[in-house]
């Protein structure tokens, strides 16, 4: 039977990290990074009475649920830097590997080898890192029971598995994948859930793996993020390219994601920004590994100002500083609506989420969104005369 928590922390309530049971190291880490005030979803688990129960913590994306996890696990007294203990899996390349970044920093000050399993990279680095002796596997459900089935992960010494966006891995068919790595780890003492939402396919999971566990939830369903200004352009059918051009030049983005359904869209709409003279590239599932960090490691850094995708960048990355998302045509449905308009307004930070939809899309999304508490912006595209005159008053007030 699940048990389940809410946290309100009031200002009399604030946490500091110092106020939770961490080794002096990733304090200092943390410190170092300039990071003193937990978030709510750190709070709620570095504060669990019973940190090897089961745990299913429910957070939105952006609020910090990476250290939430390494942190308590890092600070586990059982930690062997020699044999694998903890197994963290992903369902994205991306997202395994920014995990990893995370956990390299915060550990510094430890005795605590952690390598990343995730395809598209050279297996053999990765079977000599194992060899080595890790204490934490990092990886994607394809690559890890890859491992797992060589012989290279050896599984019975695992204590922990962490299920990151478990629903999200479900969403991409990695249920058998899921369940043959935790058979596998038949010894673990523990198994941690995190994901943004419970439909069925993960409460089923869940059931089946997860031993009475502890839900923490900090979801409000249907909530408005408060940091996250959502507004609809309507345009033409005939004319949704020329729309979001015209959007991208009013609403005068420096770093924006654009977020599109195929592969071929992302390359037709990145080819055209580029015509247009935006700084842009695309980030799809048919690209190499080299060519995804590639693409990431440019948006990142500033050199290019808008990241063409498709889903593989909705969830889970923390890419900093991201002013706007812009979806291109409908969302397949009010999850993928959220996940991609979280891609910006993180850390407290605003944001603004634009869409760009043909009249029949607009009346799809409306239906779509009935259910929550989303508010909407409803304007026409802008046209060349509004956009030269906004032009002219920004070079004025400089």
């Amino acid at each position: 039977m699940e048990q389940t928590a809410t946290m309100e922390i009031t200002e009399q309530e604030r946490k500091t990290f110092g106020d939770f049971n961490l080794r002096k190291e990733l304090l200092k880490a943390l410190d170092d990074r300039g990071f003193i005030e937990p978030t709510p979803v750190q709070v709620a688990v570095l504060g669990q009475d019973n940190l090897n129960a089961d745990l299913i913590v429910r957070a939105k994306t952006g609020s910090g649920k990476t250290l939430a996890f390494l942190l308590p696990l890092m600070s586990d007294d059982q930690l062997d830097p020699s044999r694998p203990g903890v197994v963290v899996i992903s369902p994205t390349r991306e997202l395994a590997l920014q995990i990893s970044r995370e956990a390299a920093w915060v550990s510094r000050g430890i005795n605590c080898p952690c390598t990343s399993l995730v395809g598209g990279m050279d297996m053999s680095s990765q079977i000599r890192d194992l060899r080595r002796g890790v204490a934490f596997a990092i990886g994607t459900p394809g690559r890890i029971l890859d491992h797992v089935r060589r012989g290279t992960l050896c599984m019975d010494s695992v204590h922990t598995v962490v299920l990151d966006e478990g629903d999200h891995m479900l969403d991409m068919g990695f249920r058998d994948e899921l369940e043959g790595i935790l058979d596998a780890a038949s010894g673990r003492r523990r198994t941690w859930l995190f994901s943004a939402t419970m439909p069925p396919a993960v409460r089923a999971l869940s059931r089946k793996y997860l031993s009475d566990p502890r839900m923490i939830s900090l979801v409000d369903e249907g909530a408005q993020h408060e940091d996250i200004i959502h507004t609809v352009y309507t345009t033409p059918k005939n004319r949704q390219m020329d729309g979001l051009v015209n959007v991208l030049l009013w609403e005068n983005s420096s770093k924006g994601l654009v977020f599109c359904h195929t592969r071929a869209e992302t390359i037709e709409v990145a080819n055209r920004l580029t015509q247009e003279r935006f700084s842009s590239c695309c980030l799809h599932g048919d690209m190499s590994q080299r060519e995804r960090n590639h693409a990431l490691s440019m948006f990142v850094s500033g050199r290019v100002s808008h990241l063409v995708a498709t889903n593989v960048a909705s969830r889970g990355l923390d890419i900093p500083e991201v002013e706007h998302v812009f979806q291109f045509g409908l969302p397949s449905d009010a999850e993928t609506f959220i996940h991609r308009s979280g891609r910006t307004g993180r850390a407290g930070n605003e944001g603004r989420d634009i869409l760009v939809l043909t009249m029949a899309e607009a009346y799809k999304l409306k239906g779509m969104l009935r259910n929550t508490n989303i508010s909407l912006n409803w304007l026409p595209v802008p046209d060349s005369q509004a956009i030269r005159a906004r032009q002219r008053a920004r070079y004025e007030e400089k």
